[in-house]
């Protein structure tokens, strides 16, 4: 071993999810199918994109936010895609900042527009197999009774062959 390189420092432990975000995350994987699911996750990560958002701008553009809430508010109106124009960002990093939370933004509503979507769709075609599921059971209904009278007629005309003479 070399000793005049310096030996590899452990690595850093990752920072901890928050807990509402892991919890939103961890119920998602668990089902991704449901709608709420994904709304739970989406909401939890767009908090969290507005806390750490507004923070980071409130550190790096102090010219243009030089109150917290005023980060918070403008990370709010721009991740929402609403866009008042009351406070803009002056540095080019807060420009930076902002979009990137445009673009989540519009990824959260494609999203969530998405997920309720296919929530809906889910619902109609659940109705449907229900409405295809009863009608191929009275299809099958049906035919079990046209099976069972030809059966009964059949054991009908049975006794009637034995008594005629020269049949077998």
């Amino acid at each position: 071993m070399d000793e005049r390189r310096p030996s590899a420092k452990p690595a850093a432990p990752l920072p901890a999810t928050p807990r509402p975000l892991q919890r939103a995350a961890d119920r998602f994987a668990e089902d991704p199918t449901r709608a709420r699911n994904a709304v739970y996750l989406i909401v939890a990560a767009d908090v969290l994109v507005v806390i750490v958002g507004g923070l980071v701008i409130w550190m790096l553009d102090r010219q243009e936010y030089e109150h917290l809430p005023t980060a918070f508010w403008y990370i709010l109106q721009t991740i929402t895609t609403v866009g008042y124009g009351d406070v803009t960002p002056v540095e080019p990093i807060g420009r930076v900042i902002g979009g990137f939370v445009m673009l989540l933004g519009i990824a959260t509503l494609s999203i969530l527009t998405a997920s309720i979507t296919s929530s809906f769709i889910e619902a109609r075609q659940a109705a449907h197999r229900i409405d295809e599921e009863a009608e191929e059971d009275a299809r099958w209904a049906a035919l079990d009774a046209r099976l069972d009278a030809i059966a009964a007629r059949l054991d009908r005309l049975e006794p009637r062959t034995d008594l005629e003479p020269g049949r077998d």
